[in-house]
């Protein structure tokens, strides 16, 4: 069969759109003739593009189809003269446009029939500036599995007959479709997985946190435990410090780790033997060269580690009998150059001692206490601590009064 004849009776019998059996232009008519003609060979020759032939007038965003490859039709489950209405029917859940060499590209997902209606239209209108379409749409046909088509299209804009052509091929692109959402998913599988590895993780961390909290917390309680009339000393210590970390301004984390580090200052006498630690006299200065020797004791034992925790720790341990006038030990540091939570554990392990029983003394009494600390400041203590722990005495007091 020739081209003639074979367009001749696809007008004949299967044409079913309108604008060669309406009063538009004899130049319309012609060209959408030609071109129907050349898509109907494109059809033929039965290639996986399925062509197409859709129209609408300018002011009437209703698009009817001048002509429609056979195969779109069998997709659709319908007639091809109830395509174009079978295709408004049966997009569904997504449509996403993509249009090149608009002024900006147009990508939309779009859940609700209206939206792809109203997307539908403000792509027609982009794309008669450009000439060019390209559209991906998901289609439920009334039986069978969803599909997807790719429409890529030449759209002409007959300005005479207010007529606008899109001449286009579409393209079955449902395995791929499903590759991407498979893909998609799978994405947000690994996602969702890497976020609940994070999460195990930031647990996990949490929990040695506090394992290890607890151990060395241990080990000063061990430490302390030497001593019956000591047990509430890391309690209080701890309490103490924070009050004056906060006092001058320390941020949260650095407050909490100086609290959680403080009960660690005496955790080198673990390595002092009773005999030393419990002498209910005044020791012999070998006896006292020894006891000095807990603090590079407890340095030693909370060194070697990358924890922020026990790098205070280890401050704490190492310079806390250190004196603000050089005089302290075991490296005789003076003013600044003792780390300021050595200098803080200083004023408030001082206090506590005092203020507490110990084998070879009774404890003085509150006031008695605070007075000792103001005679050594500038000596002993760093001046400006001393001053901020005699402005937090309400404080102090209510911490001394609930461990005693």
């Amino acid at each position: 069969m020739n081209d003639s004849r074979c367009i001749a009776d696809f007008l004949n019998t299967s044409y079913h759109g309108r604008i060669l059996h309406a009063g538009y232009s004899d130049a319309l008519k012609t060209h959408v003739r030609s071109a129907i003609a050349r898509f109907l060979e494109l059809d033929l020759l039965g290639l996986p593009a399925i062509p197409y032939i859709s129209a609408w007038h300018e002011k009437n965003s209703q698009v009817w189809h001048e002509y429609s490859g056979r195969r779109l039709s069998l997709l659709l489950g319908c007639s091809p003269a109830d395509v174009a209405d079978e295709l408004r029917k049966r997009i569904i859940d997504r449509s996403t446009y993509k249009a090149p060499n608009l002024r900006k590209n147009i990508t939309q997902e779009v859940i609700d029939r209206q939206e792809i209606y109203r997307a539908r239209s403000r792509l027609r209108h982009e794309v008669k500036e450009t000439g060019m379409l390209e559209a991906i749409y998901q289609i439920a046909p009334a039986s069978g599995q969803p599909f997807w088509l790719k429409d890529q299209a030449n759209i002409e804009n007959h300005a005479q007959d207010g007529i606008c052509l899109s001449l286009g091929l579409l393209f079955v692109i449902t395995k791929e479709m499903r590759f991407k959402d498979e893909l998609k998913n799978t994405k947000e599988e690994l996602r969702l997985h890497r976020d609940h590895l994070e999460t195990m993780v930031e647990a996990r961390t949490r929990e040695l946190k506090k394992t290890q909290l607890e151990i060395v917390y241990r080990l000063a309680q061990a430490a302390e435990f030497h001593d019956k009339w000591t047990g509430q000393h890391i309690a209080k210590i701890s309490r103490y410090c924070a009050i004056i970390g906060k006092a001058i301004g320390l941020n949260d984390h650095k407050n909490t780790l100086l609290f959680q580090a403080a009960p660690m200052h005496d955790i080198g006498k673990i390595g002092i033997s009773d005999q030393i630690l419990l002498k209910p006299g005044k020791l012999s200065p070998n006896e006292f060269n020894v006891m000095k020797s807990h603090s590079n004791i407890g340095a030693k034992l909370l060194s070697g580690h990358d924890s922020d925790l026990l790098k205070v720790a280890r401050n704490i341990a190492l310079t806390h009998h250190e004196r603000w006038d050089g005089s302290g030990y075991p490296r005789g540091l003076g003013g600044k150059q003792i780390p300021l939570a050595g200098r803080i554990t200083a004023i408030c392990d001082v206090f506590d001692a005092l203020t507490s029983t110990r084998p070879y003394k009774n404890p003085w009494s509150f006031n008695k206490a605070v007075q000792e600390l103001k005679l050594n400041s500038g000596t002993h203590f760093d001046p400006r601590l001393v001053k901020v722990f005699i402005q937090k005495i309400p404080q102090i007091k209510q911490i001394h009064q609930i461990h005693t």
